[in-house]
């Protein structure tokens, strides 16, 4: 659940000029409605029925969260215009949004409205655009160029299959008035209330420290967490909204076990808190993946317990020798980490978000997060985002615009009063993290709502291989060399690099199922590191893939060096002795993919293999080998009469000949 920020300003006034919107919901085929949780009562507030619909369905919700199949259904025929009357006369009328789905692939028809004495006026309803997306609630919204008084009245007609209202909004003086949420964090005093994608600020369970816990820089560091002020309240029951601070709370289970997993979902969004000192370091860090089966284990995974103080007790569930995370204060800076022993540092507490409801004049809008947006070459990137601004007992229309807006683009410069959508845009030429404000003000009522974006550069395996470690890359198109397990190897014109697989953080469904070589990857994302000499990427999200090709080994590579490490490579003309081949460069040789009968040895070999770094050590890691067919015929010197002839093993026991699995020949 992406969290929603709102900065704003508020002003207490009268409240005989304002406006509001009232929503009423249809819950029976005569129209009878509801009005938020009061049911109307269809005399002083609510419809008369002119003509019942056909039928009303109860709405439903998938697994995306989407609303479907709701309302009052009207279906074709001669006679099938159904509608109502309101109760109650409205004043200056200004808008109406009209809620309503169709079938999965049909429905069409008219929504006709009046109102008071005016002429009426209509919305054609359309067939769905995409088959299947029909039976999903939309909004159509009616917009008056001259506010209207009066009782409304409303009646469909349906052309095909059928039209379905759910409900009606309408905006006008007598319009109720919106609760405005206010956004507070307060401490958790029991684990049960933590609720999954609650957002999250981690404190100091210490009345003399105002510090809380801000989000991974790489640039501070690379093996903890820096803390920042925080602003608590005097019984420190609360603490205020810091963005520098806040963090996403997922519950799940592992092991049949509930736990928790932290993820920075504003600055990363695919990125988890996780324990990263391994068996001698205390660290905290950020990390794209839950598990790290190498070295870490489940060390995106905590368990957490809390005291009726607020005390927490928050315990990491990976292999690192630190595990407990508190706030250190000897340290300078202070900062938060993950320690061996619970109580050696100062303990922690969490508060979640919480909402408190006001009725004051003001204005909220959802921090506008545009991701990242990927540069092709010199191409520019573009993209946008709507989001709802909401308003509540505004006098005046909202006036939108930008702080800057050299970057970042506006849909609409003003907004009605009652709030509506809004779709900011960008399009930008370099990479770059950009940040621009929107500025939203009606009268001396102002919101100022953050705008960002990060944009990236696509980049060849040669120039990724040269980031900084943890750094975000993408890469241009790549082609796989060899895939085994968790290993794939890649490659483009500028070089080869490993793609450590190790799946999902959140599924731990691996990326790469069913890879081979030849495939080509599209969009491939993810954090590099050099892992002891080998260049790694660790995905973040999953790639398009086109297959169908076949890659080729690279011929005429010796000799080698830690500079060809991850390279698909075919030797001719090479023998092993002892698991090492001779000649050019003397290098381990490893069966690390298991090929069909071993390695072949004391031969001359064509071997096609993949070129590795086992902690300093150079490695070719056979992915095929042949003997070696350059040669006609070779008596091999030794007792046991091999020989070679036509590229095959051959041996000689008297006037027999036995191929190597020792079936006769001759």
């Amino acid at each position: 659940m992406k969290r929603k920020i709102g900065l704003f300003f508020i002003l207490f006034v009268t409240a005989w000029a304002y406006a509001g919107v009232t929503t009423y919901t249809f819950t029976s085929k005569s129209w009878a409605s509801k009005v938020g949780s009061e049911a109307c009562d269809g005399q002083t507030d609510g419809w008369t029925c002119d003509k019942a619909g056909y039928e009303y369905m109860d709405g439903r919700t998938d697994a995306q969260g989407r609303r479907y199949s709701q309302g009052v259904s009207v279906k074709t025929g001669d006679s099938n215009d159904a509608g109502a009357t309101s109760v109650i006369a409205f004043t200056n009328v200004r808008q109406m949004t009209l809620n309503f789905c169709l079938n999965s692939s049909k429905g069409a028809g008219v929504f006709y409205y009046q109102i008071g004495d005016a002429p009426y006026d209509s919305l054609v309803i359309t067939k769905p655009a995409v088959s299947g997306s029909g039976v999903y609630l939309r909004d159509s919204i009616l917009r008056l160029q001259t506010p209207l008084s009066g009782q409304i009245r409303f009646w469909v007609h349906c052309t095909e299959n059928a039209i379905n209202i759910n409900s009606l909004s309408i905006r006008a003086e007598e319009g109720g008035s919106t609760p405005f949420n206010t956004v507070t964090y307060q401490l958790v005093t029991d684990v049960n209330q933590l609720q999954d994608s609650d957002q999250i600020i981690i404190g100091v369970h210490n009345p003399s420290v105002n510090y809380i816990m801000g989000y991974f820089d790489e640039s501070v560091s690379v093996n903890n967490i820096h803390a920042i002020r925080g602003n608590y309240s005097a019984d420190r029951t609360t603490v205020a909204a810091n963005d520098n601070a806040i963090y996403t709370l997922r519950r799940t289970t592992l092991n049949n076990a509930p736990c928790f997993y932290i993820q920075d979902e504003l600055r990363y969004e695919e990125a988890y808190l996780v324990a990263s000192g391994g068996q001698t370091k205390n660290r905290l860090a950020l990390w794209t993946q839950l598990t790290d089966p190498k070295t870490y284990g489940n060390y995106g995974y905590w368990d957490i317990q809390i005291a009726q103080d607020g005390e927490a007790v928050i315990m990491n569930l990976g292999n690192s020798l630190g595990k407990y995370l508190q706030y250190n204060a000897s340290n300078n800076p202070t900062l938060f980490g993950c320690y061996a022993s619970q109580g050696s540092q100062t303990p922690v507490c969490l508060y979640r978000r919480t909402e408190a409801i006001g009725d004051v004049a003001a204005i909220v809008a959802p921090l506008v997060n545009l991701g990242i947006g990927v540069l092709a070459g010199n191409k520019s990137v573009g993209g946008g985002k709507t989001i709802t601004v909401n308003a509540n007992k505004l006098t005046k229309d909202i006036q939108v615009s930008l702080l800057h807006g050299d970057i970042f683009a506006i849909s609409d410069t003003v907004i009605d009063r009652d709030g509506g959508p809004l779709t900011v845009t960008y399009h930008a030429n370099f990479a770059g993290h950009y940040i621009d404000t929107l500025l939203l003000t009606s009268d001396t009522v102002r919101a100022e709502v953050p705008v960002m974006v990060t944009v990236v550069q696509q980049m060849s395996i040669a120039e990724a291989v040269m980031q900084e470690d943890y750094s975000l890359v993408y890469l241009n198109d790549v082609e796989v060399t060899k895939k085994y397990d968790m290993y794939i190897f890649i490659r483009d014109a500028s070089g080869s690099m490993l793609i450590w697989d190790g799946g999902d953080g959140a599924t731990g469904k691996r990326y790469g199922a069913g890879l081979k070589n030849g495939d080509v990857l599209k969009n491939v994302r993810g954090r590099y590191s050099n892992y002891y000499g080998v260049p790694e990427l660790a995905p973040t999200a999953q790639w398009d893939v086109r297959t169908g090709g076949t890659t080729a080994p690279e011929e005429d590579v010796l000799p080698l060096d830690s500079a060809d490490v991850c390279r698909f490579v075919r030797l001719q003309d090479v023998t092993v002795i002892n698991g090492a081949l001779t000649g050019e460069n003397t290098l381990p040789v490893v069966d690390a993919f298991t090929i069909s009968g071993g390695i072949i040895q004391g031969v001359p070999t064509t071997m096609d293999a993949i070129v590795m770094l086992n902690h300093d050590v150079l490695q070719l890691w056979v992915v095929n080998q042949a003997l070696y067919t350059g040669l006609d015929e070779i008596e091999m010197p030794s007792e046991d009469g091999k020989f070679i002839r036509d590229g095959q093993l051959l041996i000689r026991r008297g006037a027999q000949i036995f191929d190597a699995k020792g079936t006769k020949i001759r």
